[in-house]
């Protein structure tokens, strides 16, 4: 009977301890604002590379990823292969997204 007691005590006892709550370090949300001012929020992991979240935010605002062009705040381009964490981004960043700029005056058919 006793070991039936030391069990029931045991169980009771960790029934009121609460597992450790990590921080999720491994999340973080980002915010692609485009240059009309609209953001869109995603949660992302360290991981994940770019390309994922560019065809999430093209596939949200019905956009053709070639003619757009991604940044980091601090005006660095971001590539589909890299990774928040190439970036050591936090959470809460923000990411610029701009359409590709294709042409130019001088690049004109009609300059000569």
């Amino acid at each position: 009977m006793e070991d039936d007691s030391a069990t029931q005590a045991q169980d009771q006892g960790d029934a009121g301890v609460k597992p450790e709550v990590k921080p999720d370090i491994q999340h973080l949300t980002l915010t692609v604002a485009n240059q009309d001012g609209s953001k869109v929020p995603f949660k992302v992991k360290m991981t994940t590379a770019f390309e994922k979240l560019f065809r999430a935010y093209c596939s949200k605002k019905a956009l053709d990823a070639a003619t757009l062009v991604f940044l980091t705040s601090e005006g660095q381009r971001i590539l589909g292969h890299q990774t928040p964490a190439d970036f050591s981004m936090e959470d809460g960043d923000m990411i610029e997204v701009q359409q590709h700029q294709i042409g130019g005056l001088l690049s004109s058919p009609f300059v000569h």
